[in-house]
């Protein structure tokens, strides 16, 4: 596979478009399908550079739908075709290919095994009214957790994707902001989802343990599966199709809007070192939850693309996915840092042997990291430390093959970028600077967070990743340092204010202060005159209260007061440094 160089460096603001040659661009789709789309122009989301073959062959799947429907394909129709239409599409074209393989219960489910069931729920959905009203789903990695996720998209139901194991705690401030409708679980949670729904009683959602026997059949009952007649609810580019948890500087988790636009433009991203379509690949593990855009993004592409997956509903252990890999040799896969650092000690070179791209994502990947990865890996074999967030709907850049170990590559050629200083004012090559990007697949907002979104987001479309990198003399991106306030443990974000407040919730806790560590999160606490808390009490708390990866694993302390600014608010900076002193004295456990 050839690199694709189309993502280099052009920065100006303007949208470029491109005419190409039927041979060029289609050479797998119909004479009459060529004739139309060669006099065209290509890649309406492309701003810099040309199109790389990956989007090339997406528009060559939108012009099919286009040609369906009794449009004449243009960059402008081509725009306006949203994610349930692509996706019904692309499952409908190949039915009897394996469209996800359960590794948890080594079960094959096709397209249309698939596509009936989600079909079925579709229906349902619609026939409950419930077209632009929201739903949750905790559930984890399995079939039918898919088949919720596309009848969700399919009938204009919008999901909020809700990590498994969430606490009641954790639960109930999402179930208050997004006011589902429905919620869709798997039935080991029955218990936390029942205490939280107790806990919000103006809310009544219709509760649907999906992965128990016969629930689905039941909550399906009466509607048809048929493919054939069946068409998706119409929703605009620029609709919510799904919400998908954060954490923000502000406090508790939010939940951003990703829209049809966002999501059919990103579709092409992984396969930009690919050049042979459909199938770039020939199978995709899948190892995150839900609630990662990682999910959302993968799954999605996997079915525009004609893919199949690899994932599984049990434990994330080096184990059992050194198991996947020898049964199922997925040829292409993605791994937090923090999970490969673990896995890279057990794994053999022969495990590996199947991959021909293998990301790191989630979290900056150290060089040493990298190195010992690759050197279990084939000599052709592509590892990438990829760049991306939850606000842009995936991906902002990818390393090329003559990228240096360390470098995040160039911004892709749908978004316009820069790197900016601590005014805003940018910055050029061989610099420093916060990453800004503008695009198509910037987020629409945060729902019911106006003021965080316009905090995010310039009045002009810049959004201010939070990130610091460095841009290298070929434009290139190299990670520098987080600069917002969040930080992530274990692979997952971790909000320091949200942990905070847990803390404050205590009786005689006054203030505290929560930091990264090595370790995990760690915190300083102030208790108020004569409160007698102790440290077991706080972490008891925490641990009841917040995922693992949100608890206090660096430890706490307990100081008799914070720095702040005039305004009063605590001199975050300052906190850390003093953080830092407290542990190197042995006072935080």
């Amino acid at each position: 596979m050839e690199s694709t160089k189309y993502i280099g460096p052009i920065k100006k603001e303007k949208v470029v478009s491109h005419t190409l040659a039927v041979g060029q661009c289609f050479a797998s789709v119909s004479s009459e399908l060529s004739s139309v789309t060669a006099s065209c122009e290509m890649s309406h989301t492309v701003v810099r550079g040309k199109p790389n073959a990956a989007q090339l062959h997406l528009d060559s799947v939108l012009d099919a739908i286009l040609l369906e429907q009794g449009i004449k394909p243009s960059a402008e129709a081509r725009s306006n075709v949203p994610l349930a239409q692509i996706m019904l599409h692309c499952f409908k074209q190949r039915p009897n290919e394996v469209f996800l393989s359960n590794a948890g219960t080594g079960k094959d489910i096709t397209n249309e095994q698939h596509l009936k069931r989600a079909i079925s729920i579709a229906r349902t959905l619609t026939g409950m009214g419930l077209k632009g009203k929201y739903a949750i789903v905790e559930m984890r990695n399995h079939q039918e957790t898919l088949a919720v996720y596309f009848a969700l998209i399919f009938a204009g139901v919008i999901p909020f994707m809700m990590e498994p194991n969430a606490t009641v705690y954790e639960l109930t401030h999402f179930l208050k902001l997004v006011e589902p409708s429905i919620v869709f679980y798997d039935g080991e949670f029955e218990q936390a989802m029942q205490e939280a729904t107790r806990a919000c009683p103006e809310l009544q959602p219709v509760l649907v343990a999906a992965d128990q026997p016969g629930v689905l059949d039941n909550f399906t009952k009466g509607q048809s599966d048929d493919i054939a007649s069946y068409r998706v609810a119409e929703r605009a580019m620029d609709d919510t199709v799904i919400l998908l948890p954060t954490s923000g500087s502000t406090g508790l988790p939010k939940a951003v809007i990703l829209t049809n636009r966002g999501l059919t433009t990103v579709l092409p991203t992984i396969w930009t070192y690919h050049s042979r379509f459909p199938t770039p690949t020939r199978r995709m593990m899948i190892l995150t939850t839900i609630q990662w855009v990682t999910f959302t993004m993968f799954t999605t592409t996997s079915v525009a693309y004609h893919v199949p997956i690899v994932m599984t509903p049990k434990a994330i252990t080096a184990d059992h996915v050194i198991e996947i890999m020898e049964k199922y040799r997925p040829t292409w896969g993605y791994l937090a840092p923090a999970f490969a650092v673990s896995l890279v000690p057990l794994i053999r070179p022969d495990q590996l042997s199947s991959f021909e791209i293998m990301y790191l994502l989630g979290a900056p990947a150290s060089p040493t990291l990298m190195g010992n990865l690759k050197a279990k890996m084939t000599e052709t074999a592509r590892l990438c430390d990829g760049y991306g967030i939850t606000e842009t709907h995936g991906l902002i850049a990818i390393p090329d093959k003559d990228a240096p170990m360390k470098s995040n590559g160039w911004v892709l050629n749908f978004l316009n970028y820069k790197i900016v200083d601590d005014e805003g004012q940018e910055r050029g090559r061989g610099e420093n600077g916060e990453l800004w990007v503008k695009g198509s697949s910037v987020f629409k907002g945060y729902h019911k967070n106006l003021a965080a979104y316009e905090e995010a987001v310039t009045p002009d479309g810049w959004f201010k990743t939070g990130d610091e990198f460095h841009l290298d003399e070929n434009e290139r991106l190299s990670y520098v340092v987080r600069k917002k306030i969040t930080f992530k443990h274990m692979g997952a974000h971790v909000s320091p204010e949200e942990v905070e407040r847990v803390i404050c919730s205590i009786p005689g806790v006054h203030e505290s202060v929560v930091c990264p560590s090595e370790k995990g999160a760690v915190a300083a606490v102030v208790l108020l005159p004569g409160a007698d808390v102790t440290r077991e009490q706080i972490h008891a708390v925490v641990n009841s209260t917040l995922s693992e990866h949100k608890r206090l694993h660096g430890g706490l302390a307990f100081v008799p007061s914070l720095p702040h600014t005039h305004s009063a608010k605590l001199k975050r900076n300052e906190c850390s440094k003093l953080i830092e002193e407290l542990i190197k004295s042995g006072d935080c456990y």
